[in-house]
């Protein structure tokens, strides 16, 4: 299966990317680990997303991402592994005495963690998993009352830059509000 991703940058950075492929972030408020991150079919998400850091330097690139050995927490068939791998974290940190990775509205390293820790114990199982996604709720409700929110969106972490099958440039002009 196939997805298409969005990925918002700077445009230096989305030329250095169209030359010589994407780097894997390793940032510690990565919410779904290790990986070059996209917003699924959601180009202007993306763009807002790139607005917001880089203002008018603002670039998207969408990208074809090959969903095979994708962890997919969109189905609950991950959700029982997800568990076991937070509680052999906890454990191994509290027996370790290292700090439990906390969670804040930006930096989800708790979630992180457990994403990586997940990789670890399926790989150890002989399950690769070159992608993880999984969808989140961000922003205000849409009304009152609503389970619907202004910034919800799946996002796509790739661990591995080789399943991301084509790249290209997102015009801005496409860029239109309904």
């Amino acid at each position: 299966m196939r997805a298409i991703g969005f990925h918002g940058t700077s445009a230096e950075a989305a030329q250095r990317i169209l030359a010589s492929g994407f780097e894997v972030s390793r940032n510690e408020y990565d919410w779904l680990g290790d990986g070059v991150y996209f917003f699924q079919d959601a180009p202007a998400r993306a763009l807002e997303w790139a607005r917001e850091r880089f203002g008018n330097d603002a670039a998207v690139l969408g990208a074809e991402i090959d969903l095979d050995d994708c962890m997919d927490l969109l189905d609950i068939k991950w959700q029982g592994v997800v568990r076991e791998s937070h509680v052999d974290l906890i454990r191994r940190l509290s027996g370790s005495a290292q700090p439990i990775p906390r969670q804040t509205s930006g930096a989800h390293r708790l979630d992180r963690a457990v994403i990586n820790r997940t990789v670890e114990v399926l790989k150890s199982r002989g399950i690769a998993v070159r992608a993880v996604r999984a969808a989140f709720t961000e922003g205000e409700q849409l009304f009152a009352g609503s389970a619907l929110w202004s910034r919800a969106h799946v996002q796509i972490a790739v661990r591995d830059p080789l399943a991301i099958v084509r790249v290209w440039r997102e015009p801005h002009e496409q860029r239109r509000e309904a």
